[in-house]
């Protein structure tokens, strides 16, 4: 009898691995930059959150089975200038590297996506500051910690997704300005909104 259990558990998990699906592909995407609570290192408080029109591409590879997926997923963020108040511009541009939990209850022809990710991101933040004739120019990045919530539907062939993916604070460039001043790094909170299509071979 204990042999026949352990036949008939072999064999299910010799099915289930079976039919898991391994897939890959490329992605790219229309992305909404958020520069969120932005402020100075000095604990100067800007007045709005600006934010931004840009892209994203990447690559992803992962298993989807039994109504659950798991991704691994490298993307770059391209580069948008924010205004953060009338005397300084950030251009900000991000890599990632993310891994995705996901629910996906359906099956190969149709199927919803429920679920999310965490993993690293490494932003670049280039300050352009300029009042009267003092000016500075000056970039820092940032690399942590980074989340992302996913929301969106997809096929055998293709996904069609939402993302929120946050990157924690990121700051720019700081130092002299032309002037001799000091000039203290602006911060804020690294925020992608993302529509993103996803082709899967």
């Amino acid at each position: 009898m204990k042999v026949l259990i352990n036949i008939i558990i072999s064999v299910i998990f010799i099915c289930n691995f079976s039919i898991a699906q391994e897939y890959s592909g490329f992605s790219v995407g229309y992305t909404k930059h958020i520069a969120e609570d932005p402020h100075d290192s000095g604990n100067t408080a800007y007045f709005s959150d600006p934010e931004e029109n840009g892209f994203v591409v990447g690559y992803f590879n992962g298993e989807r089975s039994d109504g659950a997926s798991f991704e691994t997923e490298y993307s770059y963020y391209s580069e948008v200038s924010q205004k953060l108040t009338s005397d300084v511009t950030v251009d900000v541009s991000t890599f990632s590297s993310m891994i995705n939990f996901m629910a996906t209850p359906g099956d190969d022809e149709y199927y919803g996506i429920f679920g999310g990710g965490i993993g690293v991101g490494y932003s670049m933040v280039d300050t352009n500051y300029k009042s009267g004739s003092t000016t500075f120019n000056g970039d820092e990045g940032t690399f942590g910690f980074a989340y992302q919530l996913i929301l969106g539907f997809g096929s055998n062939d293709y996904e069609v997704v939402f993302k929120r993916s946050h990157f924690g604070e990121v700051k720019g460039g700081s130092g002299k300005t032309s002037a001799g001043g000091n000039y203290v790094a602006d911060e804020f909170d690294n925020v992608y909104n993302s529509i993103v299509f996803k082709a899967k071979f």
